[in-house]
């Protein structure tokens, strides 16, 4: 059902804060763009001071009326006003009493007669007073909407500002899921690049196998002295990278950790090795000693092995003399 915007009770609803939200708005606007209808709105605001002036509202109405009206200064003037009002029409009304017809009469009938009634100072009293209702709820209202259409235009601009950050995060997130994108192809393309390097080396590698190295290797049995007999000779080849001496020891030999070094017959140091051990083979018991090739140019050499004590404590098992060509 439709509301009547033009009802003196609807709009008595509107002052006293009892309509929804959507029809106060509706109220306001009409009043902002219609005088008269602001002058009504003004007529009907009087007439709820007078009538809580002469005590004429409802508990629930009086509630309502004091905390609208009441919390602004200049609705209390206003309501001053009125009772300061109802008082000289008290003392300026005619003694004399009249026969009311017991017919209803319209509030605008009982506003003339009242005035009808004053005399010509409170009829001035009155003129001001009225003229003082009708401009401060004109600027009352014409403050309301203003501070509505400021409420309004804050919201529109927090909700402009809510969409440009919404429109920023989405940009932000399109562009890190672009960069994702770009560094997962990179990386993908980096891995099938590496595949491809790997897969053209194997196949480099199949087509030239690289040479193996080549050791040169070298027995040693004990009982050869420096200056007696021919010594064993060891022949490099040009392309020898590693000398595997095996050396021979008594099998009757007691200690489990040997210790090995080479050096020229001069007595320069060429090699030692430390914590060896001795493996049975087919010719007896041997201790095994790796060198690079290079260490070893053409020439005598003599090699002492040490046996590893209990304790710590090294002895000497025996020396080994042998000469180095190179081919």
């Amino acid at each position: 059902m439709t509301a009547d915007f033009n009802s003196d009770k609807l709009i008595a609803q509107y002052l006293l804060g009892e309509l929804p939200e959507e029809q106060q708005i509706e109220i306001e606007d009409r009043a902002f763009q219609n005088r008269e209808y602001l002058a009504t709105i003004t007529a009907v605001e009087n007439d709820l001071i007078d009538e809580y002036v002469r005590h004429e509202l409802s508990e629930a109405e009086r509630r309502r009326f004091e905390a609208r009206f009441l919390v602004s200064a200049e609705r209390r003037k206003r309501v001053a006003f009125a009772g300061a009002l109802a008082k000289v029409s008290a003392e300026g009304t005619v003694s004399k009493k009249m026969e009311v017809k017991a017919t209803a009469i319209s509030w605008r009938d009982a506003l003339e007669a009242f005035i009808r009634g004053l005399n010509p100072a409170a009829r001035f009293a009155f003129a001001a007073v009225v003229l003082l209702v009708l401009l401060g709820g004109a600027w009352l209202i014409t403050e309301t909407l203003r501070l509505r259409s400021q409420v309004m235009q804050a919201k529109a601009e927090n909700q402009s500002r809510r969409n440009e950050l919404q429109q920023q995060v989405e940009d932000e997130r399109r562009r890190n899921e672009e960069l994702a994108a770009r560094l997962n192809q990179e990386k993908q393309q980096r891995e099938q690049s590496e595949e491809s390097l790997r897969q053209m080396s194997e196949t480099a590698d199949a087509a030239n196998p690289a040479p193996r190295p080549i050791i040169a290797s070298l027995t040693l049995l004990p009982g050869v002295s420096r200056g007696g007999g021919e010594k064993p000779k060891l022949v490099l080849p040009e392309n020898a990278r590693m000398v595997r001496l095996q050396i021979g020891i008594d099998p009757d030999e007691p200690y489990k950790t040997f210790a090995a070094e080479l050096r020229t017959v001069a007595g320069r140091q060429i090699w030692t090795r430390d914590n060896l051990t001795a493996r049975v083979r087919r010719s007896g018991r041997a201790v095994g000693l790796t060198l690079p090739a290079t260490a070893l140019k053409p020439g005598e050499y003599e090699l002492k092995l040490s046996g590893v004590a209990e304790g710590g404590r090294s002895e000497d098992v025996g020396f080994y003399y042998f000469d180095v060509q190179r081919r």
